[in-house]
């Protein structure tokens, strides 16, 4: 589907590419599509962390009173209980799926509301989407949740009340929700350009490199999140697999080399682009800065889930590359979903 879209898209100039298709009813179908597909698969270890989650709904179905499922995320726990009584294990799965797609099909439609297919391509076909809506199902609903109160608040500041809601159901489903959330405020109220994010970003690689274990020691005894405890496990210092990640460096930095470009080299930008930009780089550069610690990439994936909406928000929304529009965007968009490919197959 993405090469398919890409190639339309690749004859197209800004002004058509602005104009866009009336193609929301089709995004819908294939996410609930998708959501119904996913909610519906088999119980099985090679789902990773849903073979937990599993485990503790049947446990509560079995009627264990004071089984804790997530210490301290309050509404998750009352969700897991609520459905162990009242359904199946594939319908509690199915609900949470659909509730991970519709989100991210909600932040698709408010944002890129002229190409909400493309988006939702660039979403659905990132290097984390597939894995946090069979794996990390809990971290994936919270940050697809948190992904829809920034979009809410970047798109419009009526959308406060309705952002801080959505903001506490996320916290209650998984505390880890509290950095990006954090990111937001601050790119909202005191990290208004992108040059000083942008600035932060790169000290926080320089930081890493000087002073990371000492940083993965200090944020591992915070304690507000569980998974906190990971940081305090170091690795050898190794080029990819282990220690400084260079080859996530790398990939993280895509949608921050595109904003450089775009903001700073061609003065192009407005308060939502920026709120999402800064809000993606301020998170990430907190991942930069535990790069070195034993599963890193799941503290990565609270910046990443922003990443394909990030990288595609200025591709449809703003004059870059004139008559060249579609051809950037398309092979940016092809780019994007091959790098998937090549993580899932060959890497």
């Amino acid at each position: 589907m993405t090469i398919v879209v890409a190639s339309r898209l690749s004859h197209q100039n800004y002004q058509v590419i602005k104009r866009g298709q009336n193609n929301s009813t089709l995004a819908l179908i294939i996410t609930m599509t998708l959501a119904v597909w996913i909610g519906q698969r088999p119980l099985h270890s090679v789902f990773g962390d849903s073979y937990y989650y599993a485990h503790s709904f049947y446990v509560l179905k079995a009627g264990a009173l004071d089984y804790h499922i997530a210490k301290g995320d309050v509404l998750w726990q009352i969700f897991t209980d609520w459905s162990a009584h009242l359904m199946d294990i594939s319908s509690y799965f199915t609900i949470i799926s659909i509730g991970y797609f519709l989100f991210t099909y909600l932040v698709c439609r408010l944002l890129v509301k002229n190409n909400v297919l493309a988006a939702l391509l660039f979403m659905m076909g990132s290097f984390s989407f597939y894995s946090y809506g069979v794996n990390g199902i809990r971290n994936g609903l919270a940050c697809s949740i948190v992904l829809y109160s920034i979009a809410l608040c970047a798109s419009s500041k009526k959308g406060i009340l309705l952002t801080l809601l959505l903001s506490i159901i996320a916290i209650n489903i998984h505390k880890s929700a509290l950095l990006p959330i954090a990111c937001l405020l601050i790119s909202m109220y005191f990290v208004k350009s992108f040059k000083w994010a942008y600035t932060f970003w790169i000290l926080s690689i320089l930081i890493s490199l000087v002073a990371g274990g000492f940083l993965t020691s200090l944020f591992a005894g915070m304690g507000f999140d569980d998974r906190l405890s990971y940081l305090s496990t170091q690795l050898e210092d190794k080029f990819s697999h282990n220690g400084f990640r260079w080859d996530f460096l790398i990939y993280s930095m895509m949608p921050i080399l595109l904003g450089y470009y775009v903001v700073i080299k061609r003065g192009i930008s407005n308060r939502t682009y920026l709120i999402l930009l800064n809000t993606y780089t301020l998170a990430n550069a907190f991942w930069v800065m535990v790069i070195r610690a034993n599963f890193s990439n799941r503290f990565a994936y609270l910046s990443w889930f922003m990443f394909p909406i990030v990288l595609a928000y200025p591709l449809f929304k703003f004059n870059i590359w004139g008559i060249h529009q579609g051809k950037k965007a398309s092979m940016i968009m092809l780019a994007h979903v091959a790098f998937t490919w090549f993580m899932a197959f060959v890497y």
